[in-house]
């Protein structure tokens, strides 16, 4: 009895002693081996690295104005001017928004932040540097003190080739005649774009500023207008007849044909059991009679280049198109943007598995059948034309011009400019604007949709004044019919306000 008391006895000793020692070694690990580590454990438990979020630079237009700027709104809810830094516990007590005073109409430039426009294009750059914070905090990770930190750094301020007046301008115009489609305006001899404007547009406060989740839902399942597309770099059309314009620097500078060459309009051409007419012969069964370039161009006839085109091939028409510019991406800073597509017999086999015929090339040669353009690459053989035969890349960025002499020949370039004059003088297909008194050289164009409708694209692009070109501007209106009856009294109606010819008539159709 007295044995199994004496064991028990021990039993329990050496298991108190056990637990004792194995107490002791634990908390020698604990504060001793491994104290370092528990200590910076415990640290870092208790202060906290807080991000401080950089100001954007400032987006500004030719003339310093302000398209795009950070505003301050701080815990009470009043915005204002930035007062430095503020904090309230471990949060800050101000909000930055990124706000867009334009609006819509600066919305194709602008774009949103990261997302859009020049805002992701440049966002590196508007973006700054980021700084920091270091604060305490208790156990439940409430602010206890300020340990210190790095101011961020604001990002740069951008200035933009953009005239916000024109803009709106443009916008307003556009809106007005409740019109869908693009319009750039640009100096011929820069590149350099003045304004830029797609319809129907969007309002980036929107994405930034107010959030209205709804009227973003409205942008986004919009499959009729798609506001958010910027129709001027990022949606193909086929040119129609603005397309002539190449073929016919092609046909001039190749020596297929020359200034004085002419073709008779017979109304239509039959190969087998396709016929080809001149747009003429469709409205009233009338015919252009034997026609020159200058005329060709004057009058849009169809035959004309039909015929050119004929002579010419499908592989030169391209490569003289290509080499204006078209069937590639311009390098305008804007994302986006599409390359188009300008066909030959190579790229029908490769894409279709369908041979090339006669009538592909009459198609090509008036801008329709597979021809694709965006209107700035239009704009951009426009400017061609317009700064005798400097091909400028477009840019919306101040100090980024870039300019190459395509080295075509100075009779090339007068006959082109004299047919454009001629369409926007007495008889030419431009006649909405025979009566300015600044000279203008313009090109109008009609293009079938191409999606088994009636409907066309109407086109205008133009240059002023003629012999000194200021400013070139080019249109499309979707689905709006004629370029003459559409775009053109569009395009008069700025024109009107860019030479200062408030009284000027412009032609419109009744």
């Amino acid at each position: 009895m007295e044995t199994n008391k004496q064991r028990i006895y021990w039993l329990l000793m050496w298991c108190l002693v056990s637990s004792l020692g194995l107490l002791v070694v634990i908390s020698f690990r604990t504060m001793i081996i491994r104290g370092g580590y528990y200590r910076n454990l415990a640290m870092g438990n208790k202060i906290r690295e807080i991000v401080i979020p950089a100001p954007r630079g400032k987006i500004v237009d030719r003339k310093g104005r302000v398209v795009a700027l950070d505003k301050f709104q701080y815990k009470n809810g009043v915005p204002g001017e930035f007062l430095g830094w503020q904090f309230e516990g471990k949060d800050l007590a101000v909000k930055i928004n990124r706000y867009y005073p334009y609006g819509e109409s600066m919305a194709t430039v602008t774009g949103w932040v990261e997302k859009a426009g020049v805002e992701a294009v440049k966002n590196k750059e508007l973006s700054g540097v980021s700084g920091k914070r270091l604060v305490e905090v208790d156990a439940l990770g409430d602010f206890m003190r300020e340990l210190g930190g790095q101011n961020p750094e604001v990002g740069k301020d951008l200035e933009l080739t953009i005239d916000a007046y024109w803009q709106e301008k443009l916008y307003q115009i556009m809106t007005g005649a409740g019109v869908k489609g693009a319009v750039v305006v640009s100096e011929p001899a820069t590149g350099k774009i003045i304004a830029m404007v797609s319809t129907p547009s969007y309002d980036p406060n929107m994405f930034t500023n107010i959030l209205d989740n709804q009227k973003i839902g409205e942008y986004l399942n919009d499959e009729k207008g798609f506001p958010l597309l910027n129709r001027v770099v990022a949606a193909r059309y086929h040119p129609g007849s603005v397309f002539k314009i190449a073929v016919a620097i092609g046909g001039l500078e190749s020596g297929v044909v020359s200034k004085n060459d002419t073709f008779e309009d017979t109304g239509v051409i039959k190969i087998g059991d396709y016929s080809y007419t001149n747009w003429l012969w469709n409205k009233s069964g009338g015919t252009d009679g034997m026609v020159d370039m200058v005329k060709a161009l004057k009058r849009s006839n169809d035959i004309y280049f039909y015929r050119l085109g004929e002579k010419m091939g499908a592989e030169k028409i391209k490569e003289w198109a290509v080499k204006l510019g078209l069937g590639e991406k311009t390098g305008v800073e804007l994302p986006g943007e599409l390359a188009g597509v300008i066909p030959d017999p190579n790229w029908k086999w490769e894409t279709r598995r369908e041979k090339w015929f006669l009538g592909n090339t009459f198609h090509m040669a008036i801008g329709q059948g597979d021809v694709d353009v965006t209107p700035l690459q239009i704009n951009l053989i426009t400017n061609v034309v317009a700064s005798g035969g400097m091909r400028c890349q477009p840019t919306i960025i101040s100090g980024a011009e870039k300019c190459k002499d395509l080295g075509l020949k100075t009779e090339t370039l007068a006959v082109i400019k004299e047919g454009m004059m001629a369409a926007c003088s007495s008889g030419g297909t431009a006649y909405p604007l025979v009566n300015f008194k600044t000279r203008l050289a313009c090109k109008t164009g009609t293009a079938e949709v191409g999606d088994g409708s009636k409907d066309t694209h109407a086109w205008l692009t133009a240059f002023g004044p003629a012999e000194n070109p200021e400013i070139s501007i080019t249109m499309v209106v979707e689905k709006g019919g004629e370029g003459s009856d559409v775009a053109a009294p569009l395009v008069g109606d700025f024109l009107k306000e860019w030479f200062e010819e408030p009284g000027t008539v412009i032609v419109r159709k009744k």
